[in-house]
Parts: structure tokens; sequence; C-alpha cells
């Protein structure tokens, strides 16, 4: 077992070298250049993580309400790594992010060199991968994607080992919903086309499919606990907002033409792209041979992903997060067919890893790219937080309020759209319970019930608003922290 382990490190000395490389320099900048959490996504679940450990729950929460929208395991992992590491919550989670990140490089590593049975092109793949602008950020802040896409290569990898892949499968379900099957569904599929052309025999069909099906039952378990518990507001919820009204409608402003992916994996791979176009045309050809159906599809098995983006309404940038590392592949599939010529393989390989190190950090400075920054709503939460006891009342700006009038004129928001303001940040640096609202009447009535124990947030451009028996505790830029005098 030992000497196993020790020529495994030996022939895959490579990749276990740069994925050290790639952890210790993130992780480096991640705690030279701590920065608070964006003030979105970041910082909404790390304040759901936090409050589902504060609160014991296992359902998501947002300031005390129950957040039906997505399922549990996401924000509960980052809320527990949060309060055990005794290091700050930005750099504990973000840093369990990239260990995440580090596991997916490998087992995408592992999956393509046993497709291919060479090292060039998994390594390639993976190297080109972790540097394109959104994997390195997806790396580095709290996400959801992370853990979808843990979930679906993992159970590719250990797609023969039944509780492994249900472990992997769960991890994809339990963060991002029916999206987690996507793998379940794909297998299933190839399994089908196996057994149209007679690469499967009845028997290993069979037995496959009762795997699959009784994966699929177990996890389904949870989708009829939260129905019973829930009953309509989980439906509502979770399918048909959180992902119907997604793929068929623009909500929350993620607008873009019908080409946004397109534009998007060409900005992220530029001349890649072309090389994956000959690839995935070679590998049709491969596949009407009916030579190996399985390994032609799986090696195409994220692909069809890629199409469905493109079919969605809602353009998304990070949607694409999970089809990077496939068309990485694809770009530098065609070197398989060169491994004959040795030194034209070696060569390409050298000069494309220069240009992806040159381009990494000379042309996108890896090392001074954050991806939030300290800003005056930091600044306000973390003030708010010694002089405001109760709650804090915050006047959406009105921009925002605008942007909201037109959206919900079109159907384009969902139940949960006016729970985030437009900095959800602050609820999670001031601790403090904040009502976000969204009508200046509203706003203005509210004030009358405002004591000394609670605060007001008001931009600068709400000239119009009458501030009697109001205190300014304190200005910052654009906005001001009131609360109310004696």
């Amino acid at each position: 077992m030992k000497n196993t382990s020790i020529k495994f490190l030996k022939n895959h000395s490579p990749i276990i070298l740069f994925l050290i490389f790639y952890f210790s320099i993130t992780f480096y900048k991640l705690v030279s250049s701590p920065a608070p959490f964006y003030d979105w996504d970041e910082s909404i679940y790390a304040q759901v993580g936090r409050e589902m450990v504060t609160q014991k729950s296992i359902v998501p929460l947002w300031q005390g309400k129950i957040w039906l929208d997505k399922p549990p395991l996401a924000p509960l992992a980052y809320g527990i790594i949060g309060r055990t590491i005794p290091v700050s919550p930005e750099i504990s989670t973000r840093t369990f992010t990239l260990l995440l990140s580090i596991l997916i490089l490998a087992l995408f590593y592992i999956f393509y060199y046993r497709l291919t049975n060479n090292k060039i092109v998994p390594l390639l793949t993976v190297i080109i991968s972790s540097f394109t602008p959104i994997f390195l950020q997806r790396a580095q802040v709290l996400n959801v994607d992370v853990f979808l896409l843990l979930g679906w290569i993992g159970y590719l990898v250990f797609y023969s080992n039944f509780w492994l892949s249900f472990i992997f499968l769960s991890i994809g379900v339990l963060s991002k919903s029916l999206l987690g099957f996507y793998p379940v569904i794909g297998m299933a599929l190839i399994l089908l086309i196996q057994l149209y052309f007679k690469q499967v025999d009845s028997r290993s069909f069979k037995q496959q499919l009762k795997s699959m099906l009784a994966q699929v039952a177990i996890l389904s378990l949870w989708y009829l606990t939260m129905l019973i518990a829930y009953k309509y507001a989980f439906i509502k919820n979770q399918f048909l907002e959180a992902m119907l009204k997604r793929v068929t409608a623009s909500i929350e402003s993620h607008f873009g033409q019908k080409t946004y992916y397109i534009a998007m994996i060409i900005e992220q791979l530029k001349l890649l792209i072309f090389t994956s176009v000959i690839s995935i045309v070679l590998l049709g050809k491969e596949f009407f041979s009916k030579k190996d159906v399985k390994k032609t599809l799986l090696l195409l098995f994220f692909v069809p992903w890629f199409l469905f983006l493109n079919l969605t309404k809602t353009k998304i940038a990070w949607y694409i997060y999970p089809v990077i590392i496939q068309f990485a592949f694809l770009g530098s599939y065609l070197l398989i067919y060169l491994r004959k010529y040795v030194f034209v393989v070696v060569l390409i390989t050298i000069t494309t890893i220069a240009i992806v190190f040159n381009k990494a950090f000379r042309k996108n400075n890896f090392f001074t790219t954050l991806y939030s920054a300290y800003d005056q709503y930091y600044e306000l939460a973390n003030y708010a937080k010694d002089h405001c006891y109760e709650y804090i009342e915050i006047l959406v700006d009105p921009s925002t309020r605008q942007t909201y009038d037109v959206l919900n004129k079109m159907n384009l928001t969902i139940s949960t759209t006016k729970w985030w303001g437009n900095h959800p940040a602050i609820v999670y640096y001031s601790k403090k319970v904040v009502n976000f609202t969204y009508d200046k009447t509203e706003f203005v009535n509210n004030l009358t019930s405002l004591n000394p124990t609670m605060c007001a947030v008001i931009s600068n451009d709400e000239s119009d608003i009458k501030f009697n028996k109001l205190i300014l505790l304190k200005k910052f830029k654009d906005v001001g922290l009131y609360t109310k005098s004696l």
C-alpha cells in the first residue's frame, strides 16, 4: 500500500506540486489582503450560516425568517466554519472555499486522466481553468457554485461506489437543489445510449439504474420533509421562483443577450474556444463510430449544461463556472492527437503555461485583484453595532427603489427580493435586525415609532425627509446614521 502511494505521488507529481503552489499563493493572498465579505452573496451566506448555527437550525434563516429559496448545506457549512475556526470568519470561510476548489481541480484531473490515460492534457486543463477570472473569483469567495461542482465531479469520479457517489450527489442536491441531480441524469442517459448500442448488458444496466434510482429516492426524502413542513411555500420559493422563474424570466435585473454565455466563455478562455470546437467535432465523429460511446459522452459531459444555460433568461456570469473546466479540457484535447510528436507537445504545453501565468500575474494582477473592499457601509455597520441597540431602519436609495418598482411591475421579482435591500452586509456586520424599506412614505411613518435605542439610515439624496427629533450620530460619505432624541 505504501509503495503504491509513493508510486502514485511520483507519477503525478506535477499536478500535486501545482495544486500545492495554487493553494499557497491564494491562501497567502487571502491572509495578507483581508477584506470584508462582499456586500451581496458573501454577506448573505455568512449571515444565514451564522443564524443557522446560533439557532441550531437545519433550515436557512435570514433575520429570523425561514429562507426556502435554497437548500441548507452551503450556508450551514460556512456558519460552522465561521464559528468554530479561531480566526476571522472572512479568512476561515474563504480558505474553506479554496480547499473545496483544490479538491474540485484534483477530481477533474483524476476524471480526465482516467478517460484519456494522458497526464499532460488533464494537467493543462487544471492549470488553464484555475487562473480563469471566474474560477479565481469563485475560489476566493463564499458561494454555492463550488459545492455544486464538487458534487457533480465527485459523483462522476466515484460513480462505481454507491455510497461515495451518493455523498457527492448529496452535496450537489443539498446546495443547489434539483440542479444537483445533473450527473445522475447524465449517467442515466449515457446508460440508455449504451444499451441502445449494445455496449452494456441488461444485467449491468438494471443494476446501475437501480443504484441511481435508490440514490434519488433517498435524497427525495429531504424534499418530502420540507414539503410536509412548509407546504406550498416550499414549492413556491424553491421551485417556482428560485428555479423555474430564473429559467423563464430575467429576474432581478439579470439581463443579457441570447449569446451572453457564449461571449462569457470566450472571454474566459479566448482562443482555446477555437480548439474546443475542433475537439467537439472530433469527439462527435468518435461517438458515431460507436467504438466507446460512454467514454466519448463522458468527455463531453458538461457541454449539455452549457447548451441549457443559453436557453435560460436569467444571465449571471458565474453560471458558466461548472463548464469552464470542460472547455479548458476540450481546448487542450487536441494534444492527444499529437502525442507521437513529443517535442511539439512539450513546446505547446510550456508555451501555454507561460501564457497563463503571464496573464494571471502580470496582466490580471493576481495578488492585487480583490473582490470586495472596505467602504462606507462597512464602516456604518461596525459603528451601528456599538451605537444602535435594537434595530436599524434603512430607506433603500432612490436608484434601487426605482429599479425595484420597474422590475416589480414587469413581474421580474421573487418573494425574497426585498429581503436584502441594497446592502445586506449591514445585517452581518452590525449584528442588528435591519428593516430595508422601499417606500419613502412607509419609511417616514416608521420614523414616528423610532426610539433612542433604534437607528435610521438615510442617504444624502433624501433631502425632502424632515429630520424632526432626529440626531445625526455620524456621517458616512453618502449616508447618515440617525437616532431619535430623548
